[in-house]
C-alpha cells in the first residue's frame, strides 16, 4: 500500500461486534484525520424508526479507535458510516452476531467490504440485490444531472426492488431502501402501494413497515384545497397563501425548489416560454422556495436575472415544505383551480402539452 493510497484511504476496521445477551459492541479502526464517526440509517426519518432503540451512533475516535455499543435490534437494521470528511458510506446492514467490516473513502470510494463468512442474512440479499442491478443504477444516478433523467433511473430502481421483494418477502433489505427513498421524496408512489403487501406477516408487524404504509395513505389522500401556507412575498411580508385564492386560473403549477437547487433551475427556465403563452389563457405558476435565511438574497437575484416573471413566495427555511413532507427538488404539483391535484411531478413537455389540450 503507498503512502498516497494511505493518506487518502479511510480504513475501517470492526474489531468486534459480539453480541451479549441483549447488547452488542462495534469497535472501529481509522486512519481518518476526522474527530470523529457516526453511525445510523441516514435519509430515513425519524418517524419510521422505532423510538425506544437507539439507531444514532456517534464517537470521537481517540488514538484511531471508535467504540459504539448498544441494544440487540429487533429486526436488522440498515446502517452508514458518517465521516465529516468524507460523507457518507455505501450502506449496509446489522443483523447481530459478530461481523468485521472496512470502508475505504479514497478516490471517493466508499464501498463497504465484508468477509463472505461474516456477512449477515440481510448483508448477503443486499448485495445480491446490488449485484442485479442495483449498485450499477445508483452509479448511473450520481453521474446524472437532469430531473427527466433521474427520474427515469428512481424508476428503473423501484422495480427492481419490487421484484426483488416478490420473491424475498421475509426480507427487510427491499422494506429498508424502499423508506429511504420515500423519506428523500414523500411523494405518493402508486408501485409502492400496489406492492406493499407482498412482505411477509412478521414484516407487518413492525413499526418500519406500519410507518410506512401509513405515510403512503397520508401521501396518497394530498390535497391542496383550501390547504393555508404561512409564506412571505418577495417584499418579505407575512402572507396566507391558498390556492384557492387564485382568481381566473384555470390550471396552476405550484413548484417547491431553493434558489440553489441546479436541476430546479433547468425545469424552471423552460417554464418561461410556457408561462409566457398561457398565463393569459388562466395558468399560473406558483414558486414556493425553501431557502434559508442567509440565502433570502440569492433567492431573490436568481428570480430577478432568470426572468422568473410568476408568483414566488419565501417558505423560510422549509416550515411550510416540511409539513407536507416534501424534502426532495424540484417538486411539483399541477393542480386544478380548486386546489385538486391532476398530476404529480409533470415534466415541462408534459406540461406543455396538457396546456396546450385544456386551453387552446
Amino acid at each position: 500500500m503507498n503512502k498516497q493510497f494511505l493518506i487518502l484511504i479511510l480504513l475501517i476496521s470492526v474489531l468486534s461486534c459480539k453480541q451479549e445477551n441483549n447488547h452488542f459492541n462495534v469497535k472501529i479502526k481509522t486512519e481518518t484525520k476526522s474527530d470523529s464517526l457516526s453511525m445510523y440509517p441516514s435519509f430515513v426519518s425519524e418517524k419510521f424508526l422505532d423510538s425506544s432503540y437507539n439507531m444514532l451512533f456517534k464517537a470521537k475516535i481517540q488514538n484511531g479507535t471508535v467504540e459504539f455499543s448498544g441494544n440487540k435490534p429487533s429486526h436488522p437494521i440498515m446502517f452508514d458510516f458518517f465521516d465529516m470528511n468524507h460523507g457518507l458510506s455505501e450502506k449496509f446492514f446489522i443483523d447481530g452476531g459478530s461481523t468485521e467490516l472496512f470502508v475505504s473513502f479514497a478516490n471517493n470510494d466508499k464501498e463497504i467490504i465484508i468477509p463472505d463468512k461474516l456477512k449477515s442474512q440481510s448483508q448477503k440479499e443486499y448485495e445480491s440485490l446490488k449485484e442485479n442491478g442495483l449498485d450499477s443504477l445508483n452509479k448511473l444516478w450520481s453521474k446524472v444531472k437532469t430531473v427527466e433523467e433521474r427520474r427515469y433511473i428512481g424508476v428503473e430502481k423501484d422495480s427492481l426492488i419490487i421484484n426483488f421483494l416478490s420473491e424475498n418477502p421475509n426480507s427487510y433489505v427491499p422494506l429498508w431502501l424502499l423508506v429511504n427513498n420515500f423519506s428523500k421524496k414523500s411523494e405518493y408512489n402508486k408501485l409502492y402501494d400496489e406492492s406493499i403487501n407482498l412482505f411477509s406477516n412478521e414484516i407487518k408487524q413492525t413499526r418500519l413497515f406500519k410507518q410506512f404504509k401509513s405515510s403512503l395513505a397520508e401521501s396518497k389522500s394530498l390535497t391542496f384545497v383550501n390547504r393555508k401556507f404561512e409564506l412571505k412575498n418577495l417584499n418579505l411580508e407575512n402572507v396566507n397563501f391558498r390556492i384557492n385564492d387564485l382568481e381566473n386560473k384555470e390550471i396552476i403549477l405550484l413548484d417547491f425548489w431553493f434558489s440553489n437547487c441546479g436541476p430546479c433551475l433547468i425545469e424552471m427556465d423552460k417554464y418561461i416560454s410556457l408561462y409566457e403563452k398561457y398565463n393569459k389563457l388562466g395558468f399560473e405558476i406558483v414558486s414556493i422556495s425553501s431557502d434559508k435565511t442567509s440565502k433570502i438574497d440569492n433567492w431573490k437575484s436568481v428570480i430577478t436575472e432568470k426572468g422568473f416573471n410568476w408568483v414566488h413566495y419565501l417558505d423560510e427555511n422549509a416550515v411550510e415544505t416540511h409539513k407536507i413532507n416534501i424534502r426532495s427538488f424540484p417538486t411539483t404539483f399541477l393542480l386544478g383551480k380548486d386546489g385538486k391535484i391532476i398530476k404529480r411531478n409533470i415534466k415541462p413537455e408534459q406540461l406543455s402539452e396538457y396546456l396546450a389540450e385544456n386551453l387552446e
